[in-house]
């Protein structure tokens, strides 16, 4: 069974049809440097436990460990072009 992504939400429009999917954080947080660094923090942490398992013995987690630091680096990735577009619209 597939579940979403907790910080992912679709959206519907005026006309009930669903649009695409809206960024939004699983973290409550109160600037993007904020959760830049929890993103960060996070990607390390699943990193070094990674490091500690074996292909041979833990396959599926490790399968798990890396799709959780690819979505975190996509999370990361939105946070920074957000980061970038708000320092443009201020200059």
């Amino acid at each position: 069974m597939k579940h979403l992504s907790a910080n992912k939400k679709n959206i519907k429009s005026a006309t009930g049809q669903e649009s695409k999917k809206a960024f939004e954080p699983e973290i409550f947080a109160d600037s993007l440097e904020v959760m830049e660094s929890y993103c960060m923090q996070k990607i390390v942490l699943l990193q070094s436990s990674l490091e500690k398992l074996t292909i041979a013995d833990n396959t599926r987690e490790i399968i798990s460990v890396c799709q959780q630091i690819k979505k975190e680096r996509n999370l990361l990735l939105q946070i920074i072009e957000k980061k970038n577009q708000a320092r443009k619209n201020i200059c």
